[in-house]
């Protein structure tokens, strides 16, 4: 009988072969205990691929392609080759490494060994490019601040610019208020910005032409010692301000006629320098348009003790060093009687004591819970007084508004040039200290030989010049050598620090940190260094011990209290 849909054995070899043909390889299969069959496919490496039926009866079997197909019977083997047409193709990866000095990929930038995450416009060593919001005063891209943030409103803008107070432009300087600068104006490129901060010279410096809106002085190159600094803020000529040449004593009057003893520190405002009168125990105030010097606190005698007074002249101090203002109170480090001491600038100039209880000690705390063991250097910056404690080597911070004093940085007897933040840092002998408006303060660590930095944000200690050794050599950061810095002064663009031992005075540029030396004549680090007097321009002039230093930017003045000629000079 026909049987028109049945298979002979020659077509069942033939469909074998075709279901063979079309399967695409499968996943191993096996046969299992209850009788059910797997395929098994091995593909070559050529493409080609084995297929082995296990059984005769068809199964479904689903691959890893998507396709459903059905199983040819068992017992025939057979090989096909498979064909693979792919066009998609792959970019390879971009594996940069950072800090191995070459830009590539998406770094932004590459300095090998030098990426920095603290140094100034330097590359970060994430290959980032230096920027406003990295907490690093970016001195060399213009910013004025970086509180490590893009907010506005908070002191420091999204374009890292100091923001002024309401009484920007009023004439009146309200240091208070972060003010630099106040000509009674906005207007930029005058030396005085529309916030109120100086404006550091223009690229102009060094050409020969006088910028007379930025610049005093243009010689025509950018040395320092000669008749303009490389700041062309100066022309480095000295005269005498107040005092007598060698002459110690304490008097009022008017410039040569009063008398001074020559050790202290000194502050500025807006119309006035101020002097902590050490060897004679009192505070002096010098009007800086006439030069005539009055005693508004401590003994006019020249005695020593402890009291606080209404009347300024009724107060008693005893050793006493830096001195720092807000324009509205005078702070005063009381060393001798271990406080920190407040002078009302407002007559009859009441002092009171603030913090410290007159034991010794390193003790933070509210008021006279707070002890000193040899506080020094002061500075004001965003309504806190900032201070150093020598003996201690250590940084300190003082509240205004709390009375609270905390350390910052250091640790309390243990000496050293480590940097390093909170107390994993170290000081040797740190004396003098200020600050340039920006967050960043910089300490005169006297024996340690060297300018140190802090970063009020960060709270990192670094070092900004100086090898750590004994010596007199101008140049760039750490290369530069320092001998025995003492007072410190700024006018926003540079640092400017006495040389105690070897009598000048010397220039740092933020910026660029490179140190060149503006007056004086020095020893090259000789530890036997001779002292003088002379007046003139640049290192033709003669100091003995500059001491202390303060920048006054209306009468574009450098004044350094010259301590063994007991007298004050100035710098213009």
């Amino acid at each position: 009988m026909h049987r028109p849909h049945s298979l002979n054995s020659a077509a069942l070899g033939l469909l074998s072969l075709v279901f063979a043909c079309a399967l695409p390889p499968a996943a191993d299969t096996e046969t299992a205990s209850d009788g059910s069959t797997a395929t098994t496919t091995d593909t070559t490496s050529g493409g080609a691929s084995e297929t082995t039926v296990l059984d005769t009866t068809p199964t479904t079997t689903s691959t890893d392609t998507g396709v459903t197909t059905l199983d040819p019977p068992t017992g025939t083997t057979t090989s096909t080759t498979a064909t693979t047409d792919d066009t998609s193709t792959t970019e390879p990866a971009c594996l940069a490494e950072c800090g191995d000095g070459v830009v590539e990929c998406d770094e932004a930038c590459d300095a090998g060994p030098d990426n920095s995450d603290l140094e100034p416009g330097a590359c970060r060593t994430d290959c980032t490019a230096a920027g406003c919001g990295d907490s690093v005063v970016d001195y060399p891209d213009g910013e004025q601040c970086d509180d490590g943030n893009a907010s506005d409103g908070d002191g420091c803008s999204a374009a890292c610019q100091v923001e002024s107070g309401a009484a920007c432009g009023d004439g009146l300087l309200d240091l208070d208020q972060g003010e630099e600068c106040d000509e009674g104006d906005v207007d930029p490129a005058d030396g005085c910005g529309p916030n109120c901060q100086l404006e550091p010279p223009g690229g102009g410096c060094g050409d020969g032409m006088i910028d007379p809106l930025l610049e005093v002085c243009d010689d025509s190159n950018l040395d320092n010692g000669d008749a303009c600094n490389p700041t062309c803020n100066l022309t480095n000529t000295t005269s005498l301000f107040v005092g007598a040449q060698g002459q110690l004593g304490l008097k009022d009057g008017v410039g040569g006629e009063a008398r001074i003893s020559g050790t202290g520190g000194l502050a500025v405002d807006l119309t006035h320098l101020y002097l902590a009168d050490a060897q004679n125990n009192c505070i002096r105030r010098i009007d800086i348009a006439t030069s005539e010097v009055e005693t508004i606190a401590g003994s006019n005698t020249g005695m020593s003790g402890f009291a606080d007074a209404p009347d300024g002249q009724d107060a008693r101090f005893a050793g006493l060093d830096a001195i720092a203002t807000d324009g509205k109170t005078l702070w005063v480090s009381d060393g001798m009687n271990k406080r920190l001491r407040a002078v009302s600038l407002t007559p009859p100039f009441a002092v009171t004591t603030v913090a410290g209880n007159g034991m010794t000690g390193v003790a933070d705390g509210i008021g006279d819970a707070a002890s000193f063991d040899d506080n020094r250097g002061l500075t004001y910056y965003a309504g806190h007084v900032y201070m150093v404690d020598a003996s201690a080597a250590v940084l300190r911070r003082f509240d205004p508004a709390t009375q609270e004093v905390v350390t910052l940085a250091g640790l309390a007897y243990e000496n050293g040039g480590d940097d390093g933040i909170g107390d994993a840092a170290r000081f040797v002998s740190p004396r003098y200290l200020t600050s340039d408006n920006s967050g960043m303060l910089y300490v005169a660590d006297t024996n340690g030989f060297a300018l140190r930095s802090f970063n009020t944000v960060t709270g990192h200690v670094g070092t900004f010049a100086g090898t750590g050794s004994a010596g007199y050599v101008d140049g760039v950061g750490t290369e530069a050598a320092i001998h025995r810095p003492r007072g410190l002064a700024s006018d926003g663009a540079s640092l400017y620090f006495g040389e105690f031992a070897q009598h000048t005075v010397r220039q740092a540029i933020l910026a660029t940190r490179e140190v060149s030396t503006n007056v004086g004549q020095h020893c090259n680090g000789d530890m036997v260094c001779p002292g003088g007097y002379g007046e003139g321009f640049g290192i033709e002039s003669r100091f003995n011990g500059p001491f202390a230093l303060a920048y006054h930017y209306p009468s574009r003045s450098l004044f350094v209290l010259d301590s063994a000629n007991r007298i004050i000079r100035r710098v213009e």
